[in-house]
């Protein structure tokens, strides 16, 4: 389907910009408010979109020329002519992550949620030089993926809880979502290294899909799916989610998997950054939308 010029450089600019994924954090976040009966912020979903528009923005400029100019595509082309616009919204999404949490901030909460910021930071920003090339946490063989999913996992899970209560423990209930959640980021992220295979073999960056192939890794991702799925029915067992959100969220697993068994790396960037990336969109939806319901 041909889409008017307009439109089609708006939905690139949300896309490959990262605004679609931001959201999908804040998506995330609204999930756990929903299962867990919590008080929706709206200046917590601003900080966190604004947090995850500044690290995925930040990282997408570090070392644009050498990474990029090897591996042409319709994402590394517009990232490359647009690098101003994307320094614009690294900088907005670092004020709005900050101006949203300020109504939070606290000793105690800063002490307890520090090491989860830290390792975000880590993650994009050089921390030692080997040889010539300044590396980051990402290039740790094998760790990209298990850092993100963690990251994801604390944040909108644990924030949410110590937001509302800085001295919050959690309890089975929390345990059980972070894992979910966890499980599901892990999940989602697993095909991206399917993308990424050409650009991580040229960089020398080792990832589980360079390990195992294409069908192992979608094989893998659809077991973890269901390892989310067989937790939410243990929620709604244990009385921890509701019947409607529980079923939602074993919809949104099913709808994942199929989409995750459409992975490979000639899928064009739409389908990664637009489609995977809606799956925690899709999440909160399904969530919403059967909980009405039932």
């Amino acid at each position: 389907m041909n889409l008017p010029g307009w439109l089609s450089k708006v939905i690139r600019t949300v896309v490959f910009g990262n605004l679609w994924v931001s959201f999908g954090a804040v998506c995330m976040y609204w999930s756990t408010v929903v299962l867990h009966h919590l008080s929706f912020s709206p200046f917590l979903s601003a900080s966190i979109f604004g947090a995850t528009l500044f690290i995925y923005n930040y990282h997408r400029l570090f070392r644009k020329e050498v990474i990029y100019k090897k591996q042409a595509s319709a994402r590394h082309d517009w990232i490359l002519n647009n690098a101003s616009l994307l320094r614009i919204f690294a900088l907005l999404g670092m004020i709005l992550a900050v101006a949203g949490f300020v109504p939070y901030l606290n000793s105690t909460l800063f002490f307890r949620f520090s090491p989860f910021i830290l390792l975000a930071l880590l993650y994009v920003i050089p921390v030692w030089k080997k040889g010539k090339k300044w590396l980051r946490l990402r290039d740790i063989p094998y760790l990209k993926i298990f850092l993100v999913s963690a990251v994801w996992a604390f944040v909108t899970v644990f924030l949410p809880f110590l937001a509302h209560d800085p001295f919050w423990t959690p309890t089975l209930p929390e345990w059980l979502t972070t894992f979910q959640r966890f499980i599901f980021i892990f999940a989602i992220t697993l095909p991206f290294d399917i993308r990424d295979l050409e650009h991580d073999r040229s960089n020398q960056v080792k990832t589980i899909a360079s390990y195992l192939g294409v069908d192992a890794v979608k094989t893998v991702s659809r077991i973890l799916l269901a390892l989310v799925a067989f937790s939410a029915l243990i929620c709604f067992q244990l009385g921890y989610y509701q019947p409607g959100n529980a079923l939602g969220l074993l919809i949104s697993c099913a709808s994942t998997g199929w989409l995750i068994s459409k992975a490979n790396e000639e899928a064009d960037e739409w389908y990664y950054a637009g489609l995977l990336d809606g799956t925690m969109v899709d999440q909160v939806g399904w969530i919403l939308f059967v909980g009405l319901l039932l």
